[in-house]
C-alpha cells in the first residue's frame, strides 16, 4: 500500500463524498467511488492509530515527579471504541 498523507486521506474521502451526496454517477462508479472511500477511511484509521502509539503524555504524579504516559485516542462512533 502507498504511503498517503493523512489530510490527503481525508481531502480524498471529502470529494467522494460530494460526488456520491450528488447523486448523478452510474451505479457501477457509485460502486468504485464507495469502495474507494473505504480504502481511504481504513488508511485514514491506520495512519490515526500509527499516531497515538507515537503520542506520550506528561503528567505529573502524586509525589509531584513528572512521567510520561502512552495517550489513548478514544473512538466515540462506531466498533473503533476503545
Amino acid at each position: 500500500m502507498a504511503k498517503i498523507k493523512f489530510e490527503d486521506a481525508v481531502k480524498g474521502l471529502e470529494d467522494i463524498v460530494e460526488r456520491l451526496e450528488k447523486g448523478d454517477l452510474p451505479l457501477d462508479e457509485t460502486l468504485s467511488k464507495y469502495e474507494q472511500g473505504i480504502k481511504l477511511y481504513k488508511q485514514c484509521i491506520a495512519l490515526l492509530e500509527d499516531a497515538e502509539k507515537k503520542i506520550q503524555i506528561l503528567v505529573k504524579d502524586e509525589n509531584g515527579v513528572f512521567r510520561t504516559r502512552d495517550y489513548e485516542l478514544e473512538f466515540t462512533q462506531g466498533n473503533n471504541s476503545k
